[in-house]
């Protein structure tokens, strides 16, 4: 097959989860010996991240996104030639002359919809949502992360689950237990961090549901509190919860250190007590999949998507109830015995999440896709 790839994700100095999924299946998926070709299309701002891949990449300029997604983008790939276009998010062109293939991360915008108050953003959600509607019809195919994302598709847009294909996600090689110890307590003195601190890693959406953990954190004990401070790693953290956090982490050294590389995050990982995921909806979870990867134990709430990617692998509380979190964080903490049970637990889930997997059921997905497209232009 010949694919083309939409890389938009791959933005100087910007490393999302999408734009690291990218990296990891294209670099499975186009490896030695691979029977595919791929064209990697960009805008201006676009940068490679697989340059020794030797892929094609090509950057499309046009300052309208409505114009890149649907109009130049499609023609672009279809006069390559490729078999297939794929999207990593919900931007598939309503009109291509090849078939489209995206996958959907989440339905957060749904399930976790703007207050009333924020009536430009309600507005913003009605249309987009309206969008997807057109976009999951004219889709040759859609992939999901999670049976959770899966199931959210089929139920609030009505798409016949046989076009839905689950295929979760992968951990990057960098994401492992071991590790040269100096040099992880190098990536923490940076940080100015010493082993034992309680880590999340995410955003600081309203459902990340971050403040649930700060307020269960500074339930604990004080002495508990000063040997395993909490320390909140992302981007764009709101004022009101820095604020929050300040007035009862301080003390004990409770703190946001901002937005970390990715070359740094498993050393993070590694060095923790523990992850906390307190988040009320994900479509997948990553950071508890790293966190699993590198051997560190993961408490996550009990949204399905969570449970669903760590099993029994995680300990797990109900997002809404800061009681359970204060009393599992507590129980994590004081019993090495348990910790060591997840961290087993985690390290043998984790394994069967590669990048490999993932990108052999992505390239059945496309190659369905092409199939069916074929046959439908026989027809004609």
């Amino acid at each position: 097959m010949n694919i083309a790839v939409d890389v938009r994700e791959w933005l100087p100095g910007s490393h999302t989860g999408i734009g690291r999924f990218l990296v990891e299946f294209l670099a499975a998926a186009a490896g030695p010996g691979s029977p595919h070709r791929f064209l990697l299309l960009g805008d201006c701002r676009s940068e490679n991240r697989l340059p020794d891949r030797a892929i094609p990449f090509d950057r499309i300029p046009g300052s309208s996104t409505l114009w890149w997604d649907q109009v130049a983008l499609p023609r672009r790939a279809a006069r390559w030639p490729a078999d297939l276009l794929y999207s990593p998010y919900i931007k598939t062109p309503l009109v291509s002359p090849i078939p489209t293939v995206c996958t959907v991360h989440d339905l957060i915008f749904l399930r976790c919809p703007p207050r009333p108050a924020q009536p430009h953003l309600v507005a913003k959600n009605l249309l987009f949502r309206l969008f997807c509607q057109f976009v999951f019809r004219r889709a040759d195919a859609l992939i999901a992360d999670s049976r959770t994302t899966a199931r959210d598709i089929s139920e609030v847009f009505t798409v016949d689950p046989a076009r839905i294909h689950v295929v979760a996600l992968a951990t990057s090689s960098l994401f492992h237990p071991m590790e040269d110890p100096t040099s992880d307590l190098t990536v923490l003195a940076r940080h100015g961090l010493a082993p034992g601190y309680v880590l999340y890693v995410g955003g600081f959406a309203a459902h990340k549901n971050v403040h649930r953990l700060v307020e269960s954190h500074a339930a604990l004990p004080k002495d508990v509190r000063a040997n395993h401070p909490l320390i909140l790693v992302g981007r764009a953290m709101p004022s009101a919860l820095q604020t929050r956090l300040a007035t009862v982490g301080s003390p004990t050294g409770s703190r946001w250190i901002g937005p970390i590389p990715d070359a740094e995050l498993p050393a993070l990982y590694r060095r923790a007590a523990l992850l906390a995921f307190p988040s009320s909806y994900e479509g997948f979870g990553l950071p508890v999949l790293e966190a699993m990867a590198c051997g560190t134990p993961v408490l996550c709430s009990t949204a399905p998507a969570l449970v669903e990617l760590a099993e029994d692998a995680a300990l797990h509380a109900p997002p809404e109830d800061t009681s359970a979190w204060r009393a599992s964080l507590g129980k994590l903490l004081a019993d090495d015995k348990v910790r060591a049970d997840l961290t087993v637990r985690g390290l043998a889930r984790a394994s069967t999440f590669t990048p490999s997997r993932m990108s052999q059921g992505i390239l059945r997905v496309f190659e369905s896709a092409v199939e069916r497209g074929r046959r439908g232009r026989c027809k004609e």
